[in-house]
């Protein structure tokens, strides 16, 4: 009844007053100035997941007159008479950007953060909505559900849309289903991850005290976890020590109440563990002292059967007449502790025989790419790691002849594709890429205020991937991180990621790699259409589902190979 009384009110209102409701692609970025489809077509929303799996769409409005006090809210999605699935939503919000990234950006507005009707860590009712929307503008609302393990089958609910009519409130909905797969994705990705972080910056950026850093690195761990990406830095605290002559004494209660949670899997109730975590070092202490230093970190993590998750983090970007010295401390850190993987950011070398592990900027990959000072070709490593930044769009003024260099790459720019972000799950896999660095998350929280600006280093939001959710800003009692639109695109790339490594391993790694090829086969020219990647999962889904075909109704359980 209630339905048909919203269908009624639609048509009795003029028709300069018609609102247009559309769904898009989770990975499209809806601009204020998007037109819907041609009219016709019902708005529905249809999702399919594996076990363990976030999958989203976006429902966007628009008016030509506006829209007053619209909202959108949500039951559970249900499957038989107790079986449920949350359904997430939040209110895509937009950033004004002032100047393009590099040649591919556009300046204007541009949808970024998701400022979610419930946040996920403290179930708050944020101030997503009502929102008005302005003449001839569209907003996006987007909508996620993440399927559960072990419960295949088919789950519906709707989306309830509200505003204000010319004569009434006016209510319709967007009905939503999902079909959860009968295999699971481990809870753990398969590609490594580590993101920087600060818990100053986070401090800076929500207006609180540096001592409040502590509490916020522990939010911020949780909500990157939560997208299967692993934040490194946190507190930026090295533990508590002693020096006992030669020796250092460790207290490890403080460190390991920070990472404990998080190395272990007991942060989330899906047992999701981080995939990396580095080790901290005071800068005074002597060579006997670090000596010392090292050998406790090694037994201590060896214990707590963290260890082969640990790395040094030798030296940032060192220049080639740096390398001598990076050699000398590289060699130092294998002395004394060879059980840790000692990490540098730069395309491999002969001169740096003590490093193994090597984190080249993705561009250097191509020993063709102008963008690279110091390139070397995948062959010449074992297993690596690699990251992107702004070497993606330029790091500063392009010259004309210079431009052609900076275009094609994948970016976590706010005014890039969405499907730049999330290629990089199937660019990696393609590549043989087995982590990913990115130097920040909240580098732009030290600048000035997320929500007006992120741009640095000729970017918007590079180093920037959250907003600092203050209850002024969003309403709420708690401060909780705002995710970027851009997160969720990375979760999207691991998850896909995760299907490649799971058909492979099953036993079709030519069918892997095919599909990742197909999306990206090259380093610049992976598909920017999101149909294409939703096309290529399917396949992939449907081989995996042949290959793990079991007991009728059951769903497949399969863990991270380490």
């Amino acid at each position: 009844m209630a339905r048909l009384l919203a269908f009624a009110l639609l048509c009795a209102l003029p028709a300069r007053a018609a609102v247009q409701v559309w769904v898009a692609d989770e990975s499209e970025k809806v601009r204020p100035s998007a037109t819907g489809p041609a009219a016709g077509a019902s708005a529905r929303i249809r999702l399919t997941a594996a076990g363990g799996e976030c999958a989203g769409a976006q429902i966007v409005v628009r008016s030509a007159d506006g829209v007053r006090g619209l909202t959108a809210s949500a039951l559970p999605l249900r499957h038989g008479e107790k079986a449920t699935v949350p359904l997430e939503l939040s209110r895509v919000a937009t950033i004004e950007l002032t100047q393009p990234s590099g040649p591919e950006g556009s300046a204007g507005e541009w949808p970024d953060a998701l400022i979610p009707v419930r946040d996920a860590i403290w179930n708050e009712t944020r101030r997503a909505f009502p929102v008005d929307v302005g003449p001839g503008r569209a907003q996006a609302v987007f909508v996620e559900a993440c399927a559960p393990r072990g419960a295949p089958g088919r789950y519906a609910g709707a989306v309830q849309l509200g505003w204000v009519g010319a004569k009434a409130l006016v209510r319709t909905s967007v009905p939503v289903e999902l079909r959860v797969r009968g295999f699971d994705l481990a809870a753990t990705p398969e590609l490594t991850t580590a993101f920087g972080f600060s818990g100053y910056s986070a401090a800076k950026g929500h207006g609180r005290p540096p001592g409040d850093g502590r509490e916020l690195t522990r939010l911020y761990d949780t909500i990157a976890l939560r997208r299967g990406i692993t934040l490194f830095g946190g507190t930026q605290d090295a533990p508590d020590y002693a020096a006992l002559g030669d020796s250092v004494r460790i207290d490890w209660r403080a460190y390991d109440a920070e990472v404990a949670p998080f190395l272990d899997g007991t942060a989330l109730p899906s047992g999701a563990r981080w995939t990396a975590v580095e080790l901290r070092e005071p800068a005074r202490l002597t060579r006997a002292q670090r000596r010392s230093w090292r050998r406790a970190w090694i037994e201590h993590f060896a214990e707590r059967g963290w260890l082969d998750r640990l790395f040094v983090y030798v030296q940032d970007e060192p220049r080639p007449e740096d390398f001598p010295r990076v050699e000398e401390r590289a060699r130092e850190l294998r002395e004394d502790a060879p059980e840790v993987r000692r990490l540098l950011t730069t395309a491999w070398s002969d001169r740096l025989p003590s490093i193994d592990l090597w984190v080249p900027l993705l561009n250097c990959l191509d020993p063709r790419a102008p963008s690279c000072p110091r390139a070397a070709p995948r062959s010449s490593y074992d297993k690596l790691w690699w990251y992107q930044s702004c070497m993606s769009h330029g790091c500063g003024p392009l010259r004309p002849r210079d431009r052609d260099a900076f275009v094609g790459w994948p970016s976590y720019m706010i005014d890039a594709p969405a499907t730049a972000a999330r290629s990089m799950g199937w660019l990696a896999f393609a590549n043989g890429i087995s982590g990913e660095l990115y130097f920040d998350v909240v580098h732009a929280y030290g600048l000035g205020d997320p929500w007006q600006s992120q741009w640095a280093f000729w970017g918007n939001g590079d180093g920037t991937l959250y907003y600092p959710g203050t209850p002024a800003r969003i309403g709420g009692k708690h401060d909780v991180p705002v995710e970027s639109l851009r997160v969720v695109q990375i979760q999207r790339g691991l998850q896909d990621h995760a299907y490649l490594a799971l058909c492979a391993r099953l036993g079709d790694p030519r069918l892997a790699k095919a599909e990742a090829l197909a999306i990206a086969p090259s380093l610049r020219g992976w598909a920017r259409d999101p149909r294409a990647y939703a096309a290529a999962r399917e396949r992939l889904a449907a081989r995996i589902e042949a290959l793990t075909a079991g007991p009728r109704g059951g769903a497949l359980h399969l863990g991270r190979v380490e």
